[in-house]
């Protein structure tokens, strides 16, 4: 599940995925981020990944990549939330591929660190 969290704002959104994230999740997902960037440019996110499980099939994950190779390309910083070391991994791992974007790391405790790093010159 993907769900919009409300501290959210039209530059900076914030989300939480949780369960198996399906590519129904994404087809209501993926038009909001798509009307952020049409009307802002730019975006920041806040990722929730406190209980994530992965994807539920094969049309979850296309719909995570094509997350990955289109909107992504458009964020200006990205703050993961989580409390799992692979998590922390997988947003260093992701650093290569990901140059435009500033990403880090927050521990779960941290969500409100995260949200004031990405709201840091917000419009």
């Amino acid at each position: 599940m993907i769900e919009i969290l409300p501290q959210s704002s039209e530059t900076c959104i914030g989300f939480k995925v949780s369960g198996k994230v399906t590519a129904e999740d994404y087809d209501v997902f993926l038009p909001k981020l798509d009307e952020a960037i049409s009307a802002y440019g730019e975006i920041n996110l806040v990722v929730v990944m406190g209980d994530f499980e992965g994807w539920a099939g094969l049309d979850a994950a296309k719909a995570d990549f094509k997350l990955g190779t289109h909107q992504y390309r458009q964020v200006e910083k990205a703050a993961f939330v989580g409390d799992k070391k692979w998590q922390e991994w997988m947003v260093k791992i992701m650093d290569p591929f990901t140059r435009r974007t500033d990403e880090r790391f927050f521990d779960l405790d941290s969500l409100e660190d995260a949200w004031q790093w990405v709201k840091e010159g917000d419009r």
